[in-house]
């Protein structure tokens, strides 16, 4: 028997952008939300349930975290529509101009929760506003929020000093809420995780800016259990969970870590950096293996990094063509398709300034900003595919110099947000530079992206 599965994709941000800058905000557009209709079979609702099966991951949703699953692969076993010409088929106006930073999250009902920095709403399939729920006065969020055991987890934070708040998923109302008076934490856009009933996040110890320090608290009241501080700059904290009760994620300049959910080194790989290189991470395939995006240094080459999860020992590493700028993406492109990462690569944004050192600056970038996202092989690195986003002949993100809400200032994005990988083989990817939407699939499997085999929403 069919029914119906509405997924939701936040236009504006598409899966992911996040601030590139300490204490920045994220660029308060008009957020609309696109909600599609696609064919989802018992079988489809059985892949949702089993791929987030796992004894630690939290109960079956759609979308529970940044990069929907424990992993972190941001691949999913459903399919979405992927001509967007026929446009949204609700909005979510925005009206009071507030900055989201995350994708929606989506429970098993389909509901989905939107967190901008000073409240979370959750609206029904057809758009309707079920609860609101504010920050306290002089609070914000940055982190993305986690779904778990029919609640919402969400970690406001007022002068770096965070607060831990579980949220019922029905009612809209406070389950329990933990201040951490010793912890800091830095505004980066990062991911509230669980797993094995730990809730884990990032703070920081010894930088200014970013995540230095993991820490993990009880999931049932936020009861502090340990934290773990490193010698290197983790950029919009994402760790991922392979299953075997062990927890890894990379820093921006790929140093890799493994702990137990004890919070004990296992293993890591790679030198400390007391600066960020580029605001990407890593997450875990479904084949025993780590990937790892980053920059070796703030000016040198980028590259993808494959590590095996037992030891950290590098299976394959390769060198990107351009500047990397995200967190990966891993999964199956398709029926029988390849296992791929999805590396974005693209220029960095800048903040408003001055029109004359905005002009010098898109000068010394040859005229306009580039992004791309990269399809490598999993297992052995070798490009798949490349596709080529449209220029931005700006320095500055589209809507960064619009009026933003009361108490938000400006933005300094990401190149783009983190690629989406479809169950037919879709790739949907985000750019903040313009705010392009757009679904690419090498149809043909002829590894060149032809103009027909891209659909964007503007």
């Amino acid at each position: 028997m069919m029914e119906a599965l509405w997924l939701f994709l936040c236009l504006a941000l598409a899966v992911a952008n996040h601030c590139d800058y300490v204490g920045c905000q994220e660029e308060a557009v008009h957020v609309s939300l696109l909600q599609v209709q696609t064919n989802h079979t018992a079988q489809q609702t059985r892949q949702m349930q089993a791929s987030t099966a796992d004894k630690g991951a939290p109960q079956a949703y759609y979308w529970a975290n940044r990069g929907r699953d424990a992993r972190r692969s941001s691949w999913a076993p459903y399919r979405a529509p992927t001509n967007f010409s026929s446009g949204p088929s609700w909005i979510w106006p925005n009206d009071l101009k507030e900055q989201v930073r995350h994708s929606p999250l989506i429970d098993a009902d389909m509901n989905i929760y939107v967190c901008t920095t000073k409240r979370l709403r959750k609206f029904t399939t057809s758009g309707n506003l079920l609860w609101t729920w504010n920050a306290e006065p002089g609070q914000m969020m940055s982190a993305s929020p986690v779904l778990y055991n029919g609640s919402i987890y969400v970690l406001p934070h007022e002068s770096h000093i965070p607060t831990a708040v579980s949220i019922d998923m029905a009612s809209g109302t406070v389950n329990w809420k933990r201040h951490y008076a010793n912890l800091s934490h830095s505004g980066d856009a990062e991911s509230l995780s669980i797993y094995n009933d730990r809730l884990l996040f990032g703070a920081l110890t010894n930088f200014k800016k970013g995540t230095d320090t993991v820490v993990a608290a009880r999931v049932s009241d936020g009861h502090y259990l340990w934290d773990f501080v490193t010698d290197t700059v983790l950029w919009n904290f994402m760790p991922s969970f392979p299953g075997d009760s062990t927890v890894l994620f990379s820093s921006t300049c790929g140093t890799v870590f493994r702990l137990s959910l004890e919070g004990e080194l296992l293993w890591r790989v790679g030198a400390g950096h007391d600066s960020m290189c580029v605001p990407a991470g890593g997450a875990v395939g479904p084949n025993g293996l780590f990937y790892a995006e980053y920059r070796e240094g703030r000016d040198g080459a980028s590259y993808v990094t494959a590590h095996n999860i037992s030891d950290g020992s590098v299976v394959w590493k390769r060198e990107l063509p351009y500047r990397a700028a995200q967190y990966p993406a891993v999964g199956q492109l398709g029926p029988g398709g390849p296992l791929a990462v999805l590396a974005p690569i693209g220029d960095a944004l800048k903040l408003p300034s001055d029109p004359e050192s905005e002009a010098s600056l898109l000068k010394q970038s040859g005229g306009a900003l580039s992004n791309a996202v990269i399809a490598l092989d999993a297992a052995t690195g070798a490009t798949l595919w490349h596709s080529q986003d449209r220029p931005w002949n700006d320095t500055v993100a589209a809507g960064d110099r619009d009026k933003h809400g009361e108490g938000e200032g400006a933005c300094w994005p990401d190149a783009q947000g983190i690629p989406v990988i479809a169950g037919d083989g879709s790739v949907y990817t985000s750019s903040s530079h313009h705010g392009d939407l757009r679904t690419i699939r090498d149809a043909d499997a002829d590894g060149i992206i032809s103009p027909w085999e891209v659909s964007t929403f503007e």
